[in-house]
């Protein structure tokens, strides 16, 4: 019936032919490399045995050695590849039977009959929101059949109905599910044998520096090696932008294949659907996680985080007015997109998926209608749901520490401290999450409440309109990924690679790269700035209409005072959190003396402003008196943090707790006296709000 769905689109034959292409011109250029080391590996070993010979002495017996090394030295690097395995850690992962999970393997079955591709070999859970097909893989992979294995995440199981479960393992099966797609294997593993002899030389460069440092004629040769290599790789290169590209492209086709396989299987709405659903269940697991990090210190846990991960999902979709149905929030493509502006990825060097935007489009073309529905929740179909929910909450409050045996939750006390968190923390709905993000305007001169004020033409709910907000995002997003490229640049993310709107770049490509979104950063803040002094006429056009302009003034400078004192105090202590954070990494004790400098100059900025607030009154209701007595004792010592090539960890503990307690207190009154002027210009809004 749906036939067509099925065929290989005109796009991807033109995609894989090109694929093909790319890998026809990596087999000829490496056939050249390998014929060209074997050359130099026979010559070079003629003339070491000659040189042997001919001249005996203890010299030449070593150059003699150093020469047949060198060709071989070549030739092991252009052959590594094929002994190197890439196993997948499974330590966080429950595997599951047949006889245990009756239900889950019987769904498999019926997809691997409909898809016409081989069971997995195992079957594994984990605790994530996702769904996946791995096998350890390595060069002979691509000869030797190899059967792969199925990871199910439960917080994926726990937000979805049985259907939209299916059809997402459904869509894992269909990347293997023609051998039209065996295309795709083949270009991942040659992407990845190049990546591995341009990038991935640790071992091999930690081997060759031991043999240059057993002599120093033996050295010249692996110099030479070296310099040999690099001109290889320097050709390898020009073939992996070639290859990366292919795949990248291919890679978007196989995606949509596999999504018409899942369609075809079980219907195009349950993929939708779980789909754009799958963000929101991820990110309530996050807020749950940070929820519980800041319990440590109250030594709180829970016994089964995921229902909790239902009660968050749910209640960030009742506050943004998302509709149910069959139990689950419906998440639209605008509401999906909101929150997910990145185009920054690099965690998969080799493949690259297409945009959600795309894929919904698509499956909606298809239309393919759900044959027989199956509406349950698909953590009914587990057998020992509960229990497996426990082992996965219990494996993941394994990683903290607790100063005493820590106290159950219940659900209901989660639900009840969790609101109020929330309540406690959050801005009025009235303002659509704009203030999450952005500060209220502050940049007015006192003298501009004495100017006429003028009746805006729109209304409060479209300045924060998801239009607006989608401008902030956009910004917020833009700001991350200009962090993340700034330290892919100084290398303190190490990476060679990384995908930018679907294009892949290097390192070299970093500062354009920056300067690019340093330029977009600016159009985006140049417009949202516009809109701010708007919303700060408007409200100061309501408070006028309201006689209530005085508590407008006072509440707005208030603000303005303390926002900018925040900016400064911010910036403080980002300084000696930038300055103190390679104690976190290994360092030489030469760089750490070094670094060392930088810290104490920056700590005694830190310092100074630190002695401001605990001297301030207006700080005074945010600082206990257990905090007051170890602030004093921090700022009385002069610590060194290093000595005798060792860490003084006493004293470290004392300025990363005045750090944090720092960093807390400044976010909260600035917080607070936000929220403040947030609130009384909501009452102007809607006298009623409270």
């Amino acid at each position: 019936m749906h036939e067509n769905a099925l065929r290989p689109s005109e796009n991807f034959k033109k995609m894989a032919a090109k694929s093909v292409q790319a890998i026809t011109l990596f087999i000829a250029t490496y056939i050249v490399l390998i014929i060209f080391t074997l050359a130099l590996t026979a010559i070079s070993c003629y003339l070491g045995i000659m040189l042997m010979e001919y001249i005996s002495s203890s010299i030449t017996f070593i150059l003699g050695i150093g020469l047949i090394g060198f060709g071989f030295m070549i030739l092991f690097f252009l052959v590594k590849f094929m002994f190197k395995s890439n196993k997948v850690d499974r330590s966080h992962l429950m595997e599951i039977t047949r006889p245990d999970q009756p239900n889950i393997f019987k769904m498999i079955d019926e997809i691997v009959l409909s898809v016409q591709t081989d069971f997995p070999k195992k079957v594994y859970l984990s605790n994530e929101v996702n769904a996946a097909v791995f096998y350890d893989s390595n060069f002979w992979s691509m000869f030797f059949p190899v059967r792969k294995n199925l990871i199910i995440g439960f917080g994926l199981i726990n937000t979805t109905t049985a259907d939209e479960l299916r059809v997402i393992l459904a869509h894992e099966f269909g990347h293997f599910s023609q051998k039209s797609m065996k295309v795709g294997i083949y270009v991942y593993q040659f992407n990845k044998i190049i990546y591995d002899m341009l990038y991935e030389n640790e071992s091999y460069d930690k081997v060759t520096r031991g043999i240059a440092n057993a002599s120093s004629y033996i050295g010249v040769f692996v110099l030479i090696s070296d310099k040999i290599i690099g001109l290889m790789q320097q050709i390898l290169v020009r073939v992996y932008q070639v290859l990366s590209e292919s795949y990248s492209k291919l890679s978007h086709e196989m995606e949509f294949y596999a999504d018409a396989v899942a369609a075809v299987v079980v219907g195009s709405k349950p993929l939708v659907d779980s789909l754009l659903r799958m963000q929101l269940a991820s990110r309530s697991v996050d807020i749950i996680y940070n929820y519980y990090e800041r319990k440590i210190d109250d030594c709180v846990i829970s016994a089964n985080i995921f229902p909790q991960q239902i009660l968050v999902m749910n209640f960030l979709a009742q506050r943004n007015k998302l509709p149910f149905e069959n139990g689950f929030p419906q998440v639209s493509i605008d509401y999906y997109n909101r929150f997910n502006k990145s185009k920054i990825s690099f965690s998969n060097q080799y493949s690259s998926h297409p945009e959600t935007d795309e894929r919904v489009k698509r499956l909606n073309d298809l239309g393919i209608p759900v044959a027989k529905p199956y509406h349950d929740m698909a953590n009914t179909l587990l057998v020992d749901q509960e229990k497996i929910a426990e082992k996965f909450t219990a494996q993941i409050f394994q990683r903290a520490v607790y100063r005493e045996q820590p106290s159950v939750q219940q659900l209901s006390d989660f639900e009840t401290d969790f609101l109020k968190e929330n309540d406690q923390n959050s801005y009025p709905d009235i303002f659509n999450g704009y203030f999450d993000y952005r500060n209220p305007y502050h940049q007015f001169n006192i003298d501009s409440f004495d100017l006429p004020t003028i009746p805006s033409e729109l209304s409060v709910e479209e300045f924060f309109d998801d239009t607006n907000l989608s401008v902030m995002y956009e910004l917020k997003a833009l700001e991350a990924d200009l962090a993340t490229i700034d330290n892919i640049d100084s290398q303190v993310i190490n990476v060679k690679t990384f995908n930018y709107d679907g294009k892949k770049y290097s390192l070299a490509d970093c500062r354009a790269m920056i300067d690019y979104l340093k330029g977009e950063i600016s159009k985006k803040n140049g417009q949202l700035a516009l809109l701010d002094v708007k919303v700060f006429e408007y409200f100061r056009f309501l408070a006028k209409e309201n006689q209530t302009e005085a508590t407008f003034k006072s509440l707005s400078i208030k603000y303005k005072q303390v926002a900018e004192e925040f900016t400064v105090q911010e910036n403080a202590y980002l300084d000696l959190a930038n300055a103190t954070r390679f104690m976190h990494t290994s360092a030489s004790k030469e760089m750490i003396k070094r670094k060392m400098v930088v810290v104490k100059k920056e700590e005694q900025k830190f310092k100074d402003y630190l002695i401001a607030i605990v001297n301030d009154d207006a700080y005074a209701s945010l600082i206990t008196e257990e905090a007051k007595t170890a602030l004093a004792d921090y700022l009385k010592h002069d610590y060194k943090y290093f000595g005798a090539d060792l860490y003084f960890d006493e004293e470290l503990k004392d300025l990363f707790f005045a750090m944090s307690f720092f960093g807390g207190v400044i976010y909260e009154r600035h917080f607070l006296t936000k929220r403040e002027l947030l609130n009384f210009e909501a009452k102007l809004i809607n006298p009623v709000f409270s």
